[in-house]
């Protein structure tokens, strides 16, 4: 059991964070960070042997940033020079997405994601970026979603824990994509991703229709272009997880094929996804209702759902969540486990609130305060 289990929470008007023991039964709120940033995504680098913390940081009138901490988030370091795209490409960042320490033999380097969809890598801990070309000018970038993916951003960037030049890439709305030689050329590798659900089918039929040109040739017009939230399981790094916005599906093969696990659930629209980081297995996600009225909340009964059978079937959590009559949303980050035994679940919500589970999700607790829409939830024991 480790020492002390923090969460690094973004919100849309700055970020906070929440400590405690390995027990994990009282929890400490500190005082706001970054205040009036939206912080998109923040995540811990644990390679050096002292935690560096990150975040994506937006601003309306001071930028996009990705901001460092050395300090377990007492001060911070907003230096991100060459954060941006080449001239020529006609994009400015509008947001800083997500960030991604890099793999642990490669000490320093960092990844980002922003909107529009683009990827960019630092070799100093984040203080300057160069973007990744091959990626940024891809010959499907006219398909991603807005013109030239003005719209689309890089949300998912998963390293293969046992080959740094291995790094798997998720864009909504743009396709997912693989490369095998640490950046220098890309593939899809979501195209055989195919929903299964008929609620899923049909309503992937009628966005299609409306949009035939998003559909790159030889890919079947109802795989998957628009992961919500992608998760490469690291008890088994040829596993990944994926809530996408028609379905959950899981790969066993590093992306080559993939089940859809829809079934069970009460709904197929959602945004996040955590999976355990030991054993026992299980994985966890927030369906919301997903109807022509775009309505994507809980309805009513919040409610985690676990599967731990690979997703043959599906559980819900509810011990200790507000419902009934409660309606309230989870974006993209806001779900994810810390890895201790037994495993500690948190779920952050548009309303501001944070739970958290010590046992799996069995039964949650309300952390103190009620904080701005909350973005992201990462968890880290120290």
């Amino acid at each position: 059991m480790g020492d002390s289990v923090q969460l690094l929470v973004g919100t849309r008007k700055g970020a906070f964070i929440y400590t405690s023991d390995g027990r994990r039964e009282r929890w400490t709120l500190s005082a706001p960070i970054l205040p009036g940033w939206s912080v998109y995504h923040m995540s811990a680098d644990l390679r050096g042997g002292a935690p560096r913390f990150y975040a994506a940081a937006n601003h309306w009138a001071w930028g996009r940033s990705v901001a460092k901490s050395a300090d377990l988030g007492k001060s911070w370091d907003w230096r991100s020079e060459g954060l941006g795209f080449p001239e020529d490409m006609g994009l400015t960042i509008q947001n800083v997405w997500c960030v991604s320490p890099g793999h642990a033999s490669e000490p320093g380097v960092v990844y980002a994601g922003t909107q529009p969809a683009g990827l960019f890598r630092s070799e100093d801990d984040g203080r300057s970026w160069r973007p990744v070309d091959a990626l940024n000018r891809h010959p499907t970038r006219t398909r991603w979603n807005g013109t030239g993916g003005g719209d689309s951003c890089v949300h998912s960037v998963e390293v293969d824990p046992r080959d740094a030049s291995r790094i798997y890439l998720a864009i909504s709305a743009g396709g997912s994509f693989l490369t095998s030689d640490g950046g220098r050329s890309w593939e899809i590798f979501s195209h055989t991703a195919i929903p299964q659900t008929t609620e899923a089918v049909a309503f992937t039929r009628q966005i299609m229709a409306q949009f035939p040109e998003s559909v790159p040739p030889d890919v079947d017009p109802l795989a998957i272009n628009e992961m919500h939230k992608m998760r490469l399981d690291p008890k088994d790094p040829d596993r990944i997880w994926t809530q996408t916005h028609v379905g959950v599906f899981r790969s066993d093969d590093r992306g080559r094929r993939w089940t859809d696990v829809t079934q069970g659930l009460p709904s197929f629209h959602g945004f996040p996804i955590a999976v355990t980081r030991r054993a026992p297995d299980a994985a966890y996600v927030v369906p919301l209702e997903m109807g022509q009225d775009n309505f994507r909340v809980c309805p009513g009964q919040f409610a985690v759902y676990r599967t731990a059978d690979a997703g043959r079937t599906w559980q819900a959590l509810t011990a200790g969540l507000p419902g009934p009559d409660d309606y309230q949303s989870v974006y993209r980050e806001g779900l994810d486990t810390d890895g201790l035994e037994p495993e500690g679940v948190y779920v952050g919500t548009a309303n501001g609130q944070v739970y958290a589970s010590a046992d799996g999700g069995d039964r949650w607790q309300r952390l103190p305060g009620t904080l701005p829409p909350i973005l992201s939830v990462t968890a880290l024991s120290l």
